[in-house]
């Protein structure tokens, strides 16, 4: 009988597993997306878009299941979720525009290290070894992808949107155990169509107040689209069910094979150059990676 509760536990681990891969894939071809066709429309305007088509599909989804209480946004949880998905959408688009597509999926993917320190506070998981030392290494990996180990770079603007950009992956963390105490009182499809939806709408009144609309190139409605459709709902969707099985460290460890395929699809499809100190900081990522996901720690 013991053997039997640990392989359904194991199989289940193991699709979460491949949920939030999948998750991590969609979240990947974001940067690519919103690089090459963002133009120069207004990133927070871009953002609301994104968001809010991702929070009409995921209303459809929650009107279909005949699930719809508008009283979940009473809960504090909706709102704490929204402060950080608007943070992190503005901060993340806003990054982009001053970072290229590749180093901007391997800085916001790379939130895992603040998910470990705040699971360890808030839900006392316990954090091995290997998970220790990947942390270590991711973070001695954004320290070298960022400043390149020279101090004259701070100032720059690309120094900046790398800093807006931490404050992205920063946000993505804080989501995490929000995430958590959410879908123990509400469905996945209920909590991503509420903070989606308002988030697009905070997005967009900041749009107003800051940069206006922009000028909307041909690539900004595909564009906007295609994120919206297959980068903001549907993979919160899927990570969000993983999630359920998963703990929060090893969820976000995978995930943060969000930034392979960031760099993998921003050199091929945008030849976007990559340094030795870039290239010597993903290096050290994708170690990370490696290091901290070799154990699946199933949630008890």
């Amino acid at each position: 009988m013991r053997v039997t509760t640990l392989s359904i536990e194991e199989r289940s681990a193991r699709s979460a597993l491949m949920l939030s891969l999948v998750a991590s894939l969609l979240y990947g071809s974001q940067y690519v997306v919103i690089k090459n066709g963002m133009g120069g429309v207004n990133p927070l305007l871009f953002g609301a878009a994104t968001m809010g088509i991702g929070g009409i599909l995921a209303l459809l989804l929650v009107h279909r299941r005949k699930r719809l209480d508008l009283s979940i946004f009473k809960r504090w949880e909706v709102w704490a979720g929204t402060l950080f998905a608007t943070a992190m959408i503005a901060c993340q688009y806003i990054g982009l525009t001053l970072s290229t597509a590749s180093i901007g999926g391997l800085i916001v993917g790379s939130n895992v290290i603040f998910v470990a320190p705040l699971s360890a506070i808030i839900f006392r998981e316990v954090i091995g070894r290997k998970q220790a030392l990947g942390v270590a290494v991711g973070l001695l990996g954004l320290i070298t992808i960022t400043t390149g180990w020279d101090l004259s770079s701070l100032g720059s603007s690309v120094f900046w949107g790398y800093l807006l950009l931490l404050i992205a992956s920063f946000s993505i963390a804080a989501n995490y155990p929000i995430t958590k105490f959410a879908v123990k009182v509400m469905g996945n499809d209920e909590w991503v169509m509420s903070f989606h939806l308002l988030s697009a709408f905070f997005l967009l009144i900041l749009s107003f107040f800051i940069g206006g609309t922009g000028e909307v190139g041909s690539l900004s409605i595909p564009a906007v689209l295609f994120v919206g459709l297959f980068c903001t709902s549907v993979p919160t969707l899927l990570w969000a069910i993983g999630l359920g099985s998963l703990s929060m460290t090893t969820s976000a460890t995978v995930l943060l094979s969000e930034s392979a395929f960031a760099v993998l699809l921003g050199v091929v499809l945008l030849s976007e150059p990559l340094d030795s100190m870039t290239v010597l900081g993903a290096a050290l990522v994708f170690l990370a990676i490696f290091t901290v996901s070799r154990t699946v720690t199933h949630k008890r």
